[in-house]
């Protein structure tokens, strides 16, 4: 028996409390209850807790709430128990304090796994808010100068290098760190969504019930959670400081700031990028203008060196022959005088094809220019 490993079972129904006690004994040290009033009475100390969710009296929200309210239960992992699986249930389940959820009937596989995780989570989140304290009192000296607007303006000098959402995620979740709080920030575009976690430690439920939380209005306060929503930014937060309210309302303004800023960033980053795609498109049309222009002006060419050399052999070939046409002289003349006509007629239908051709290289190289620039 592993003695680190502590679990509660709050557990009304009589079986399935001894199920779960069953499945968990072999590697943990179980304590079961069969209400929430007990558990909480009893305060144990937990490393886990397995709270049913439909029990009579308190209910497994009411007594996950009140357990969140203690100090010494703040950070225990709560695993939810429930014969249902709806969306509305794990969003009351993550607002009630919750760090995941499992199904009845269990899969005993399912249950060590979850619980091993959030164990293992626990003892990572200790470890890390040890480390985080030192690095956000480094943060704030730094930013002390600046006031407490200094990660709002040190994520505005910084986003306007940004030229893509992740690049911008990741920036939004730093200035929430400076200002020493933690959660999940959410950049979104037409080409996707991205998505920077505290540490990588997000909860099960924190990226179930996110689209959830995008319906909850601008800003919305759960306890020590909040998030805060704009058309292409999403603000989760796990940390507020509930026992400082003016510092609550402080950080809801910069975290406003912050927010409003990435999403005008977000979309000034997506006009951009659908200008540079109107521009692409029309190079690419330009560019099959200008070959076809350049086959039409070949063609013209062709067609008109080939008439010229067609023509001037017919006129050679009919000077030639009139004199074995036994014509008279005034016949001979007039036949001379209409072909030189009808050749001088010739010229001039060749001149005016070499201007066409010449006004297809005017625009042919208007076109080289215009697609150069792009």
């Amino acid at each position: 028996m592993n003695e680190e490993n502590r679990i509660a079972i709050v557990e009304d129904n009589a079986p399935q409390r001894l199920i779960l006690t069953r499945l968990l004994e072999a590697g943990h040290a179980v304590q079961a209850f069969s209400s929430g009033d007990e558990f909480l009475a009893a305060q144990p100390d937990v490393d886990c807790v397995l709270l049913d969710i439909e029990m009579p009296g308190l209910d497994g929200y009411e007594v996950c709430r009140r357990l969140r309210a203690k100090v010494s239960g703040a950070g225990v992992p709560v695993l939810f128990v429930s014969a249902h699986d709806t969306a509305p249930e794990r969003l009351t389940a993550y607002e009630a304090g919750g760090d995941d959820f499992i199904t009845k009937p269990i899969s005993a596989q399912e249950l060590l796994h979850k619980v091993a995780t959030l164990i293992a989570r626990s003892r990572q989140m200790r470890e890390l808010e040890a480390h985080s304290q030192a690095a956000q009192q480094v943060a704030f000296a730094a930013m002390s100068s600046m006031g407490d607007l200094g990660a709002v303006l040190e994520f505005m000098r910084r986003s306007a290098a940004a030229e893509d959402l992740a690049t911008l995620a990741r920036l939004l979740l730093d200035a929430m760190h400076a200002c020493g709080l933690r959660g999940i920030a959410e950049v979104r575009g037409n080409s996707g969504r991205c998505n920077c976690v505290s540490d990588d430690l997000a909860t099960p439920l924190q990226a179930s019930v996110l689209d959830n939380l995008r319906q909850m209005g601008r800003i919305f306060e759960f306890g020590s959670r909040a998030v805060l929503n704009y058309t292409h930014v999403s603000l989760l937060v796990n940390n507020l400081p509930t026992d400082d309210p003016g510092k609550v309302g402080r950080l809801r303004d910069h975290l406003a700031l912050l927010a409003e800023a990435a999403d005008i960033r977000v979309g000034a980053y997506e006009a951009r990028t659908e200008r540079l795609q109107q521009r692409d498109s029309a190079t690419a049309s330009l560019k099959t203008l200008q070959q076809a222009i350049e086959r039409a002006a070949q063609r013209s060419r062709d067609n008109r060196e080939h008439m010229q050399q067609h023509a001037f052999d017919l006129l050679g070939n009919l000077e030639r022959s009139l004199g074995n046409m036994g014509l008279t002289d005034i016949q001979e003349g007039y036949v001379r005088d209409t072909v030189r006509a009808g050749a001088d007629d010739l010229l001039r239908h060749f001149d005016e094809a070499r201007f066409i051709e010449s006004d297809f290289d005017d625009a042919l190289h208007r076109l080289h220019d215009i697609v150069g620039r792009e």
